[in-house]
C-alpha cells in the first residue's frame, strides 16, 4: 500500500482529500498518509482530516509515500514539486471515479482530475496539471505541465495548453485554438483567438486585460 501526501493543507488540499477517498485505486492501492505545508496549524479550527506531517522544504520522503501537490499558485507548485523530486519523492494522480476517459487519452504523474471531468478522445495531460469539478475537454487537445483548468469549463477539440496557462471557471476555448505557457483565461471568458504566452484576457470576446 502507497501512503499519499498532499503538498498544501489549505482549501484546494481539503478538496483533494475529498477526491482522493472516492479516487481509483483509493484503499487499495494507496491511502492518504497527511500533509505537508509551510504552517503546522494550517488544519486549525478543521476537523476530520489527516495531518500536517512536515514542511515540503524540509520533508523527507518515505519509500512508500507517494505526492500530489494541491496549491492554487502554480509557481509555489512547481517549487514544492521540485524539492520533492530532488529528494527522492515520486507524484501520482488523483483520478475521481466518476471521470471518464476516452480512448487514447494520456495522464502525467501528479494530475488532479476532479469529479465529472470528461477527456473525451485523445487528450494529453502533461505533469501536474489540474482539472476541476464538470469540466470537458475535447478531442486531440494537449495539455502541458503544471496547467490549471477549473470547474464547469468547456474546452473544444484540438485546442493546445502550453505549460502553467491558467483557464478559470465557466470559461469556453472554442477548437483549434492555443492558450500559450503562463496565460491566464479569466472567469467566464469564451475565447475565440490564440491568446500569447503571458497574457491575461476576459470577456465575451476574450480580449487582454490593461
Amino acid at each position: 500500500m502507497r501512503h499519499l501526501v498532499i503538498i498544501g493543507a489549505g482549501g484546494f488540499g481539503r478538496e483533494v482529500y475529498g477526491v482522493a477517498r472516492e479516487a481509483v485505486g483509493y484503499g487499495t492501492d494507496f491511502d492518504v498518509k497527511g500533509y505537508l505545508d509551510a504552517k503546522a496549524d494550517a488544519l486549525a479550527g478543521f476537523e476530520g482530516y489527516p495531518p500536517v506531517i512536515g514542511d515540503p522544504a524540509s520533508y523527507e520522503p518515505a519509500a512508500d509515500d507517494v505526492f500530489i501537490t494541491a496549491l492554487g499558485s502554480i509557481a509555489a507548485r512547481r517549487a514544492c514539486a521540485a524539492a520533492i523530486e530532488r529528494r527522492g519523492g515520486r507524484f501520482v494522480s488523483v483520478i475521481h471515479r466518476s471521470v471518464f476517459l476516452g480512448p487514447n487519452v494520456t495522464v502525467g504523474d501528479g494530475c488532479y482530475l476532479a469529479p465529472g471531468v470528461s477527456l473525451t478522445a485523445d487528450v494529453r495531460l502533461g505533469r501536474h496539471t489540474d482539472v476541476f469539478h464538470n469540466t470537458s475537454i475535447g478531442h486531440d487537445t494537449t495539455a502541458g505541465d503544471f496547467v490549471h483548468v477549473y470547474a464547469q469549463c468547456a474546452i473544444g477539440g484540438g485546442v493546445r495548453l502550453e505549460d502553467g496557462a491558467s483557464v478559470y471557471p465557466g470559461s469556453v476555448v472554442v477548437p483549434r485554438r492555443t492558450i500559450g505557457a503562463g496565460a491566464v483565461v479569466g472567469a467566464g471568458s469564451t475565447v475565440f483567438l490564440n491568446v500569447p504566452p503571458g497574457t491575461t484576457v476576459h470577456g465575451n470576446p476574450a480580449a487582454p486585460v490593461a
